[in-house]
């Protein structure tokens, strides 16, 4: 059997459109994995995103809850530095009060020699009431009567005197 040229073209032809045709299909096979592994790709970032706006969303709601507990306690340290300011003015009255005492003593006992005060003075420090600073107030007429944390106070006022020079 004789093949003519033209068939024989034909062939070849049909050969080179079996090889393009077979090139396209793989083409599209590979087209079909890309577009199946972006689309398991796109279903993963939308659960990855439903996920992390869940944790916003829990996240959010600890803030608010943060935020709430920090409002109340600022509202309790409000409450507790005034508490503390009138407790410090309380004490100053107190120091004030003490400090009048211990000159009425100090008075007494050293430059009126009124041996009533000195009496008292020992019984104060035996129970406990007057400490040695106090009782050495009361008793010695070369100290002079100060509250301690005056006397802190001087002392740091002093030093500090001392150092510029």
């Amino acid at each position: 059997m004789v093949i003519s040229n033209e068939d024989v073209q034909k062939i070849k032809n049909y050969t080179n459109d079996v090889k393009d045709i077979t090139k396209t299909v793989r083409n599209v096979n590979d087209l079909n994995m890309a577009i199946k592994d972006f689309e398991h790709s796109a279903f993963e970032i939308e659960r990855e995103n439903r996920s992390l706006k869940y944790e916003i969303e829990l996240k959010d709601n600890e803030i608010n809850s943060l935020k709430n507990e920090l409002s109340t306690k600022d509202k309790i340290i409000g409450r507790l530095q005034a508490e503390k300011e009138k407790i410090k003015q309380e004490l100053q009255k107190f120091k004030g009060f003490w400090h009048s005492i211990m000159s009425h003593f100090h008075k007494r006992i050293c430059y009126d020699k009124d041996n009533n005060y000195k009496i008292v003075s020992d019984d104060l420090y035996k129970n406990g009431i007057f400490d040695n600073n106090d009782n050495e107030i009361a008793n010695n007429i070369a100290r002079r009567v100060t509250i301690p944390d005056e006397n802190k106070q001087n002392k740091n006022k002093k030093k500090n005197n001392d150092t510029r020079f």
